[in-house]
C-alpha cells in the first residue's frame, strides 16, 4: 500500500513525537499505524499516524485535509498545517494540551 506523501516542509509524525518527548510531554507507548490510514483501516488518507497514550499524530498530505478532519473532530483535536493532534482516544488532560500544541507551532 502506498500512502500520500506529507507536503514538503511539514514534520513527520515521528519528528512531532520526539519534539514532545524532548520537551518534556509524556508519549507513552508510540505505535507506528500509517497503515490505519489507508482504505483498509480508518480510510482517513491520512499519510503518517503515530498513536501514544497521550496524543495521536496524524499528517495529512494537504492542508485542506487536514482542516476536514480536525473540524469533524472538533474540540478534541488542534491543526497546524498539515498535522493533526487528536485528543479522543488519548487521555489528555485538556489543561496539559496547549504544551503540546506550542511544541508542534515550534516545528517547522
Amino acid at each position: 500500500m502506498v500512502l500520500p506523501q506529507r507536503p514538503p516542509g511539514a514534520p513527520g509524525a515521528t519528528q512531532v513525537v520526539n519534539a514532545f518527548k524532548a520537551a518534556g510531554l509524556r508519549v507513552p507507548h508510540p505505535k507506528d499505524r500509517s497503515v490505519d490510514c489507508g482504505p483498509d483501516g480508518l480510510g482517513l488518507g491520512c499519510s503518517e499516524l503515530i498513536a501514544t497514550d497521550a496524543v495521536t499524530v496524524y499528517v495529512f498530505p494537504d492542508e485542506t485535509s487536514a482542516s476536514d478532519i480536525a473540524e469533524t473532530w472538533g474540540g478534541q483535536s488542534y491543526r497546524r498545517g498539515a498535522v493533526v493532534l487528536n485528543y479522543l482516544e488519548a487521555k489528555t488532560p485538556a489543561a496539559e494540551r496547549p504544551r503540546y500544541e506550542k511544541v508542534l507551532n515550534g516545528l517547522g
